[in-house]
């Protein structure tokens, strides 16, 4: 320092200094970062409020270092080498010139301190910081990583066309290239799919499959049983369906990896998810409720005893939400078990079961065991049949809060499903105590996302929209137009009234009509598309067509 603290304006200052944003558009944005604890320029650059160019340029004034974009650099290969690259990810760090007494770096945080002293220490040269956008760091780092080496294994482009590749390195490389590219693409899966000629290589990136590579037929076999070997699975039986799991440890993160395989007409396929500890660590303000939501949500999961269902196809995030909320209620003076198929994390403090159908441990008979445990909260991973229900309606009648899953297409139709599966209307309407009904979107890609018209065909479902947020496509998003995925949320808090007509059996139509101000699906998306979260394309992918009424 100089003898004199820089006193800093706040962002939202300069850019009403600059005259980029108005104050109402402020006040809105302040008011959703106290919900979501998300740095403002962020949640600016997801509304489309202001430029990406305009934003950095006020944040490198506000902190008084000079900026830079690395995809505009040419960075020799060797410079890239001078910091360790794990390092470099975890604090979005680039070094990108350099003279024999100084490094020059573009940092996520420049202004940090404790960082740029450890630069120096690692380096030995004086560090000259500049401001850079975090997702341009990592994206220029993950390229360099993605150079060709001895694995040969095309660059991931998720719409780049397929190539046939042959064995040039061992099988256990090439193992591991293929998980690597997956994790560094934020895939949930990968797949390993047999096919008459060849091996075709599939990942799901933000719930899309998308092909990868085709390989050689001949490495089919021993690809497979490498996978095979980590998860301790039977190599040698190619037929029956098997399970396996193993820990990996890759970019400073550490990822369960869930093995499946299966025979086929034309040989073993296998799927392996990757399961990301920190994805399911979230917070209930992390999800992408909406902030008029949250009070509700508190209500519903602060409830003394009762049902609270979290409704949705298989992977809309339902298990993420209930293991969110078992966070944020948990304390250490209630006894929480949980009921799993399979404990996706381990949750510290609370007692979590699997279920084992092989020994007749399924959902229903650990069900049963738990309420012997003096339990408080109890969560079960799923409710599939009448047996299961009518032991969690009636633990929930008994003074447990019992948190569950449920396939369900929306939030009220949630209570003629209970009926249907055989819990009385009568304890239904005394247990229930909420429903949140969810699914996930992608969102548009931050680097090349722009204004755009709904889309010809569109219009009629989108009647209040005058345009949205959608990207067109770039290096960064794979040309998709999207990056990462939020949910949209249905919440079901029913009142008195409510429960009522749900004990004398009531269909969806009155309890819409009674639940004043609810909501649908299909209005929350709406919503979700005007404020440039997701896309009007994305909505009709996930909650299809005619179904306004969700």
């Amino acid at each position: 320092m100089h003898g004199r603290f820089n006193v800093r304006k706040p962002l939202g200052n300069l850019l009403l200094e600059q005259g980029w944003l108005g104050p109402t558009q402020l006040e809105q944005a302040l008011e959703e970062q106290r919900y979501s604890k998300e740095p403002l320029g962020q949640i600016l650059l997801r509304k489309g409020w202001v430029s990406k160019q305009a934003l950095y340029k006020l944040l490198a004034q506000q902190q008084n270092v000079a900026l830079v974009f690395p995809s505009e650099l040419e960075i020799p290969a060797e410079l890239l080498r001078r910091i360790d690259g794990r390092f470099a990810r975890e604090q979005r760090v680039l070094p990108f010139k350099e003279s024999p007494e100084e490094l020059h770096v573009a940092l996520a945080r420049p202004s940090d301190l404790a960082l740029l002293d450890e630069l120096r220490f690692r380096t030995g040269k004086r560090i000259v910081p500049y401001l850079a956008p975090e997702d341009e760091i990592l994206q220029v780092l993950e390229r360099a990583e993605d150079q060709p080496s001895e694995v040969s294994v095309p660059n991931l482009t998720l719409r780049a066309g397929p190539s046939i590749l042959e064995e040039t390195a061992p099988t256990v490389e090439l193992a591991e290239n293929l998980l690597q590219r997956a994790l560094r693409a934020r895939a949930t899966d990968l797949h390993l799919e047999p096919q008459a000629n060849l091996l075709l290589v599939r990942m799901r990136v933000d719930g899309v499959m998308h092909e990868v590579a085709r390989l050689s037929k001949d490495l089919e076999a021993s690809l497979i049983a490498r996978y095979k070997v980590l998860g301790q699975m039977d190599i040698a039986d190619r037929r029956r369906p098997q399970d396996g799991h193993f820990t990996y440890s890759f970019a400073g993160h550490d990822y369960d990896i869930r093995l499946s395989s299966i025979g086929t007409l034309f040989g073993e396929r296998m799927a392996l998810r990757l399961i990301q500890a920190t994805r399911l660590f979230l917070g209930l303000e992390d999800l992408g409720f909406f902030p008029e939501d949250l009070p509700r949500l508190e209500q519903m999961f602060r409830a003394p005893y009762g049902l609270v269902l979290a409704v949705g196809p298989t992977g809309s995030g339902k298990t993420t939400t209930l293991y969110a909320a078992l966070r944020h209620i948990y304390t250490p003076e209630k006894n929480f078990f949980t009921i799993e198929d399979p404990v996706e994390i381990a949750l510290e403090g609370i007692t979590q079961i699997p279920i084992q159908p092989k020994i007749g441990m399924d959902f229903d008979q650990i069900l049963r065991s738990v309420l012997r445990q003096d339990p408080d909260v109890i969560m079960i991973g799923e409710i599939r049949d009448q047996t299961t229900l009518q032991t969690a309606v009636r633990a929930a009648l008994t003074g447990h809060l019992v948190l569950a899953t449920l396939h369900a297409n929306n939030a009220i139709a949630t209570v003629s499903r209970l009926v249907e599966m055989g819990a009385p209307a009568h304890l239904v309407g005394a247990t229930l105590v909420g429903v949140i009904a969810q699914r996930l979107v992608r969102r548009p890609c931050p680097q090349c996302a722009q204004i755009a018209p709904i889309p010809a065909g569109f219009q009629s479902a989108f009647a209040s929209l005058q345009g949205e947020i959608r990207g067109q496509g770039c290096t960064y998003c794979g040309q998709t137009g999207y990056y990462g995925r939020t949910g949209l949320y249905e919440v079901y808090l029913p009142d008195a009234e409510s429960r009522h007509l749900i004990a004398t059996g009531a269909s969806e139509n009155p309890l819409r009509k009674q639940a004043q101000g609810h909501k649908t699906l299909w209005q929350v998306a709406s919503r979700a598309v005007q404020e440039g979260l997701t896309t009007t394309q994305e909505v009709v992918r996930v909650l299809g067509w005619g179904m306004e009424g969700l």
